[in-house]
């Protein structure tokens, strides 16, 4: 690592790719997720839309650490970055509102331009880390200059087209250009042309749903005013009916639906306590439930169960539930020595043979609780990781370095959406002393009230724990005087 105390923070920081390769370790699961969450936040409103993701490799950070001037008071913000591709322009305001509604926002940015320059739109917000994802990631990565967030950009289609090719033709030879100004000019007018188709399209399918709105044609009406992705269902004949009596009225149901923009209904989608079906019935539910409260139309979608539509054969299918973030929550955590003083087998138990009896313990209490449902696991401790559904268990053991580590999860029985989980750790420190690491939680949703008859959760220690103190021995205090003190007399 080199410094350049004239950086930012007052040392500037440059990584090789071989350290940043070697301390940056980003699960696949933390990506994902994070796309995962995006993309059912956006289907759940019905928008047109594209994610993309990606991390960082430890080549492309490093070109980072060396163009930019990272430290302690400014660190690498897009580890983890999305890009969402929006096909209509008015969708962008919308898009970013729905991210700072489901994502811990720290600040948006966007690119600047003139009144007479053209180039590409990008809307790049920067987000903290989902707790839960951040514990994903190694460790050592927030001691690199690299902060506990993630980046997402947000375009539109027009302009992703052509950005990677602006952005690499041009950017990166402004000089080229100056020698070209007419060429120069030319590529001017073609943004131009594309910043304008895409208004117009908007313009487009607003001034057609206008037209269908005159025509009484209420179900491509609907499509082209909001221009959400609908399933493909005919309007009830009932709903058609009503509006096509309410036809020309000042306060008519069909001007109310044109006249609502579409922000309004997007809103409202958002805070559904369940994810709906979007289709012209549910929407015009939507906003009679919200907005007009007209008695007819209320009628009419209680008597079809609209957000149901009979198409769901039992109850428990007809629920919908929202997916939400799990958070960690430690109801047991300890570091102590391990000194072996519970040894009887060796008298003087060297660090060798107390890593072996605690790792020994450690693993016996693995297979013993997990052994069932992974008939592979070896009887003597090794290198094991294996996963089947929501029980996951891995472990790491070099007895050469005298280090284990290990984490397993699974599922509670009695509890829906709580996750627990037992993680343990085993390596000398500076002296040689063997020391463990444990603790003991659970990774649940976050809810509006605590489930009734859990109170047993908030002192849990894991079985392994018990083990190595019984068997091996640990010193986790300091050392009393060897004579009394009298406090009180009584």
């Amino acid at each position: 690592m080199e410094k350049d105390m004239e950086g930012a923070g007052g040392g500037r920081v440059i990584y090789t790719r071989e350290e940043l390769a070697e301390n940056v370790r980003v699960p696949a699961v933390v990506e994902q997720d994070i796309k995962r969450i995006i993309s059912e936040r956006l289907e759940a409103c019905g928008l047109y839309f594209r994610v993309f993701s990606r991390t960082k490799t430890a080549a492309s950070m490093a070109r980072k650490f060396e163009r930019k001037d990272y430290g302690q008071d400014r660190k690498l913000q897009d580890l983890v970055g999305a890009r969402i591709n929006l096909y209509f322009d008015d969708d962008v305001d919308i898009c970013k509102k729905i991210m700072e509604r489901t994502f811990d926002l720290l600040e948006w940015s966007t690119s600047e331009r003139s009144d007479e320059e053209f180039k590409p739109i990008k809307l790049n917000g920067v987000f903290r880390m989902p707790e839960y994802l951040r514990k994903e990631i190694s460790a050592q990565t927030w001691d690199m200059c690299i902060d506990d967030t993630f980046e997402i950009q947000i375009k539109t289609m027009f302009f992703e087209g052509w950005h990677e090719i602006e952005h690499d033709m041009r950017y990166k030879g402004e000089e080229l250009w100056d020698q070209f100004p007419s060429f120069s000019r030319y590529f001017n007018s073609i943004l131009a042309t594309l910043e304008l188709c895409d208004k117009s399209m908007v313009t487009l399918f607003e001034d057609m749903g206008h037209a269908l709105y005159k025509s009484g044609q209420w179900t491509d009406m609907i499509r082209c005013h909001f221009r959400l992705k609908l399933e493909e269902t005919e309007m009830y004949p009932e709903l058609e009916e009503v509006l096509n009596e309410d036809q020309g009225k000042n306060d008519a149901l069909g001007k109310r639906i044109f006249k609502t923009d579409k922000r309004a209904l997007v809103e409202i989608l958002q805070t559904l306590p369940r994810r709906i079906p979007i289709n012209v019935n549910t929407i015009a539910a939507v906003l009679n439930d919200h907005i007009f409260k007209d008695e007819r139309l209320a009628a009419i979608f209680r008597e079809r169960d609209v957000y149901n539509d009979g198409r769901e054969e039992f109850v428990a299918e007809s629920r919908h539930y929202e997916l939400q973030p799990l958070y960690r929550n430690l109801v047991f955590q300890m570091k102590a020595h391990v000194d072996g003083n519970r040894m009887r087998e060796v008298e003087k138990p060297s660090a060798d043979d107390i890593f072996k009896k605690a790792a020994d313990g450690i693993y016996s209490w693995i297979r013993a609780k997990y052994g069932a449902l992974f008939a592979d696991m070896p009887a003597q401790p090794g290198d094991y990781t294996r996963q089947i559904m929501a029980y996951y268990v891995t472990i790491r053991i070099d007895a050469a370095s005298r280090m284990l580590k290990m984490h397993v999860r699974h599922m509670d029985l009695d509890v829906g959406g709580r996750i627990w989980f037992s993680e343990a750790r085993l390596d000398p420190d500076e002296d040689g002393r063997i020391i463990l690491r444990a603790c003991n939680g659970y990774a649940e949703p976050r809810r509006e009230s605590p489930v009734p008859g859990t109170g047993g959760l908030f002192f849990s220690y894991p079985g392994f724990y018990k083990t190595v103190v019984d068997a091996v021995g640990i010193r986790s205090g300091i050392s009393c005087a060897g004579r009394r003190r009298i406090l009180r007399s009584d």
